[in-house]
This record gives structure tokens, C-alpha cells and sequence, in this order.
């Protein structure tokens, strides 16, 4: 289940970019972001969402952006922070063991 989480992140990191954003913004890529209590907030975040996929349906893209806003609000947590531990993701080992330490159980069923 832990793989599943993570390639469901992989295939989205496409769709955010792993180091766009607009011109003339500094990449805020970094290989050596470490895991800490705030990284973790911000993965239970992201691995819910990710399980809740295939539970809820979205008539509008925007709507996916609106969930996902009001997961982070809910969780205290801003667009551009998860925006650069979702980019981080890519490259980040620490990163990377530490969602998987959160999926690690799987989604829950409801």
C-alpha cells in the first residue's frame, strides 16, 4: 500500500511541476530538506487526500484546487508550503521515507 501511495504522488508531481512556478521564481527544489514534525503535518495532509481519490468526484478542475485549499486551511497549512514539500518530494529522501512512513498502514476505510 506504502508503493501505491507514493507512485500516486509521483504521477501528480507532473502536473505541479518539480521546479516551475512563474518566471523569474526561485526553485524551491531542495535534496536536503529534512523531516520534521511541520513535513510530517504536511504529508498526513497529502496521503489523505491521495485516499480519498477514489471516494470523491470533482464535476469542475477547480474543485480539486478547492479541496485541496480547504484540506490545508483545515490543517494550518499554506499553499506555498505544501507546494515546496510536494516539489521536495521529488528529490528528497528524507522526504520520501517519511510519506512513506505515513501510508505505511494504508488508506482507512470509512
Amino acid at each position: 500500500m506504502v508503493a501505491a501511495g507514493v507512485v500516486l504522488l509521483g504521477t501528480g508531481l507532473g502536473a505541479c511541476g518539480s521546479s516551475g512556478g512563474s518566471p523569474g521564481a526561485a526553485s524551491t527544489v531542495r535534496a536536503d530538506v529534512p523531516a520534521d514534525a511541520r513535513t510530517q503535518q504536511i504529508a498526513e495532509v497529502e496521503f489523505a487526500r491521495q485516499c480519498s481519490v477514489g471516494t470523491q468526484s470533482f464535476p469542475k478542475e477547480a474543485d480539486i484546487d478547492a479541496d485541496l485549499a480547504k484540506r490545508l486551511a483545515t490543517a494550518g497549512v499554506s499553499h506555498l508550503e505544501w507546494k515546496q514539500w510536494h516539489d521536495s518530494l521529488a528529490v528528497s529522501p528524507q522526504l520520501v521515507t517519511q510519506f512513506a512512513e505515513v501510508g505505511k498502514h494504508g488508506c482507512q476505510k470509512t
